[in-house]
């Protein structure tokens, strides 16, 4: 009986860190959900490159570069997102094995959990270098960008 409390009592301390990797997990799910959008403008941008003058193509490639740059932040968020996630899975497993063969890994659990939420303020940081890079980039060449997309659509009904 003593053995299905000790089971009890560990699964009991392994829910927060569970919660934990459902809000990494959420977290994950908005990154690569900018980072998808980003995508799809790159792509869309691509398509116009070959048609516009040269003048109109250094615009869209400036922006292309932006948008490049948005990617590396997006993907070193989600690196570090990802490192997080994995590190609450080992704070997980150190809690079972440690519980289970009676085991004393209070250190290790506790510096890996310290790890965790390093990975998880560095995402952070990086989600909020894109999100002001973005808000910032978005402002300087979108009108610029949109009008040459809009004077190619008007040439192409004509």
């Amino acid at each position: 009986m003593s053995e299905y409390l000790s089971i009890s009592e560990i699964m009991q301390s392994a829910v927060t860190p569970v919660f934990l990797l459902a809000g990494i997990g959420a977290l994950m799910n908005v990154m690569t959900g900018r980072l998808g959008r980003i995508i799809d403008r790159l792509r869309y941008l691509q398509t116009y490159l070959s048609r516009v003058s040269h003048k109109d193509q250094e615009i869209i490639l400036s922006n292309r570069k932006r948008l490049i740059l948005r990617t590396r932040f997006i993907n070193t968020a989600l690196f570090f997102c990802t490192l997080s996630g994995l590190i609450v899975c080992i704070v997980i497993g150190s809690l079972f094995v440690g519980g289970i063969y009676q085991i004393l890994l209070d250190n290790f659990i506790s510096l890996a959990f310290i790890l965790c939420m390093a990975c998880l303020i560095l995402a952070l940081i990086f989600l909020i270098f894109e999100i002001l890079f973005a808000t910032k980039t978005s402002r300087k060449n979108l009108l610029a960008t949109e009008s040459i997309i809009a004077k190619y659509l008007e040439d192409k009904g004509k």
